[in-house]
């Protein structure tokens, strides 16, 4: 609650000079949307990011909701340090502060050759710095390590057969909890499950036989993986695709970036489609022109896009049906 709000639960205000009060109220009409803009309004990504997943309405990054992260094709990095960086922030920063235990505190599921979750990048984030607090001593983050289960898969097949492994460990662990005497019982640890390159594993399955199937494979468990993230409300999910959003065209270098902003001459653009699209880059016919695609965001309740704007790397929510989140953005690195 504000001060403003609390002021008839105070104590008696000790006397002001008159002039001092009228300063104060020249400031205030000076700034009046810096001071008291509601949080709500807060357009900048990078206050949810600091603070990670958090059981709330308000933030971006929540549990008992299906997370992904894609990069926009042409107008991104196509390593896959670029499409892990952020999530695995997101990781690293829940390891830290979590309390070493045999429990496991996250599942990442990932082509057998994607380095962006492999142990050794893993220890070394946690040995690193992190927003001013020092690394962890390598005994201490191989501690944290262990309670990260990795599933290198290599077909669609195996991705599936480790989400049902997964599902199977995260239903016995409820039952155990519920036939728990302690009446007392401790709050359920928050758990990771990261679903690395679904969107690339269902490539493989339209190339050796349709799209259809393909579509029917990955609704399946997209719904799988929604139902987890219901049933198990601690459980955060999170997809990392590797293919990337929209169609690998040339001719869009041939136009100048968006930054986002209306202003000067923005009112001359074409008006855009229907459907979901980036506000950086209003160009973009769209992000989902394949059947790939569409069942793929069918699936996710928020979605963020990482590309190159203005010379800076960006992320911006280009959908999110459980919360208010659509259209905010923040700037992860600039150049």
């Amino acid at each position: 609650m504000s001060a403003a709000s609390n002021i008839y639960l105070a104590d008696p205000a000790l006397p002001v000079l008159a002039d001092a009060l009228l300063r104060q109220t020249e400031t205030a009409d000076t700034y009046p949307i810096s001071n008291n803009a509601p949080p709500k309004s807060n357009w900048n990504l990078q206050d949810d990011w600091t603070k990670g997943f958090q059981s709330s309405d308000q933030g971006i990054f929540r549990p008992g909701a299906v997370l992904a992260f894609s990069r926009l094709q042409g107008r991104s990095d196509e390593s896959n340090e670029y499409i892990a960086q952020i999530p695995r922030y997101l990781l690293i920063k829940q390891l830290r502060s979590i309390t070493p235990s045999h429990e496991t505190s996250a599942f990442i599921i990932h082509p057998g050759s994607f380095e962006g979750f492999a142990p050794r990048t893993l220890l070394w984030d946690l040995q690193s710095s992190l927003e001013e607090q020092p690394g962890l001593p390598k005994e201490e983050a191989i501690r944290r390590l262990d309670s990260v289960q990795l599933f290198p898969v290599h077909s669609f097949i195996n991705a599936a057969q480790a989400i049902a492994k997964v599902s199977d460990v995260l239903q016995g662990a409820g039952e155990n909890q519920e036939h728990s005497t302690e009446s007392n019982s401790p709050e359920k640890t928050p758990i990771f499950l990261i679903v690395v390159g679904l969107d690339y594993f269902t490539e493989g399955v339209i190339r050796s036989s349709n799209p259809a199937k393909g579509a029917a494979y990955l609704t399946a468990t997209l719904r799988t993986l929604t139902r987890l993230s219901r049933v198990h409300p601690h459980l955060s999910v999170m997809l990392v695709n590797t293919s990337g959003l929209g169609n690998l065209n040339s001719g869009w270098d041939k136009h100048p970036q968006s930054t986002g902003q209306a202003h000067g001459n923005e009112g001359a653009r074409n008006p855009l489609e229907e459907g979901i699209h980036s506000v950086f880059h209003t160009d973009i016919p769209s992000l989902f022109p394949t059947l790939l695609m569409k069942t793929l965001d069918q699936g996710i309740d928020t979605h963020l896009l990482l590309s190159h704007s203005g010379g800076s790397q960006v992320i911006e929510v280009i959908k999110d049906r459980v919360g208010d989140g659509l259209g905010r953005w923040g700037i992860w690195k600039q150049q």
